[in-house]
């Protein structure tokens, strides 16, 4: 049976779901829930979206309008993940699993875990609300405007407004297609892309003047302390767009940004461009990610981390 058809089927036969995506929300992971949520409870079901990490402040706009749960002790017909390839980066759900009849994965990551009864994944496409689009549209579902914004959001975010190599020309007709069924393309624009405080640019431009260079400044080394973020005030999702600064740099490959979660314990975000797989560095780590974006987390001192990084991306001194 052909997957989306056997997804149909579960929709049709079940009437109580629960909605979840991996912690350290994003772009793709909130447009796809908020996507899935409408898309369920317009077919008159009850539909729990759970909320178990802040929401960063760029993306508040677009999620007022869904009531989100904490991890509650629900009893559900069907769990629909979306966005993950791991169950570790779903958080401390168990209960949701243990009282789930069926488990639904729906993601567009090449690394991960099979944890589900039903996964629908392709790793060829630039997002995950790009796949919940082509999903929506074999099941012939009414992309409302709530929708089509949302689906919109997380095409956008995921491939950095098309500039990533996971854009092709599938993405800009499924971007037409959203903008066509009144996707608020304006209002992403503005609030996702053009709204950042004075204080986030300030620790930007902070983290900026620190970095460091390698391999005849092919790979670019930042670093976000917890010290830098309370001096300002703002949160690490105010900050997360810096890794872009000197990606776009003619002569840069690639970019880290070494954020410090706590003392030795360290979360990475690769960037690179063209061939330069930072997946593959990453899941060396027990991360994981696509060819161009990736992450990781590392629980060392500091100067270790740095080193295991710069040695991760000895291919560029060949």
């Amino acid at each position: 049976m052909n997957k989306i058809q056997e997804l149909k089927e579960i929709i049709a036969d079940n009437e109580r779901f629960a909605i979840i995506s991996h912690l350290s929300p994003d772009g793709d992971n909130l447009g796809s829930i908020i996507a899935m949520t409408n898309y369920l409870s317009d077919l008159g079901k009850l539909v729990y979206p759970i909320e178990l990490d802040n929401i960063p402040n760029k993306f508040k706009f677009i999620t007022d309008s869904i009531k989100f749960y904490d991890n509650s002790n629900f009893e559900v017909d069907v769990l629909i993940t979306l966005d993950c390839a791991d169950r570790k980066r779903l958080g401390n759900i168990d209960n949701l699993f243990d009282n789930s009849t069926k488990i639904i994965k729906i993601d567009h990551h090449n690394s991960g875990d099979d944890y589900a009864d039903l996964s629908i994944v392709d790793s060829d496409i630039s997002s995950t609300c790009e796949l919940l689009s082509e999903i929506f549209l074999e099941l012939d579902a009414n992309f409302t405007t709530d929708i089509s914004t949302a689906l919109l959001m997380g095409v956008l975010t995921d491939t950095g407004r098309f500039l990533f190599d996971s854009a092709d020309s599938r993405t800009f007709e499924i971007a037409s297609i959203l903008c066509s069924n009144g996707a608020k393309k304006d209002l992403l624009m503005d609030k996702i892309f053009q709204s950042e405080s004075l204080s986030a640019k300030r620790a930007q431009l902070e983290i900026l003047k620190d970095a460091s260079f390698y391999y005849d400044s092919k790979l670019v080394i930042l670093e976000q302390s917890l010290n830098l973020l309370k001096k300002y005030g703002v949160a690490d999702t105010d900050v997360e767009n810096v890794i872009n600064y000197f990606r776009e740099s003619s002569e840069v490959c690639a970019v880290a940004l070494i954020k410090e979660l706590s003392k030795d314990n360290y979360k990475i975000s690769l960037r690179s461009k063209g061939n330069i797989n930072v997946c593959e560095i990453a899941k060396k780590h027990g991360g994981g990610g696509h060819i161009n974006a990736s992450g990781l987390k590392i629980e060392a001192p500091y100067k270790e981390v740095k080193s295991k990084i710069i040695e991760g991306f000895d291919i560029l001194d060949k």
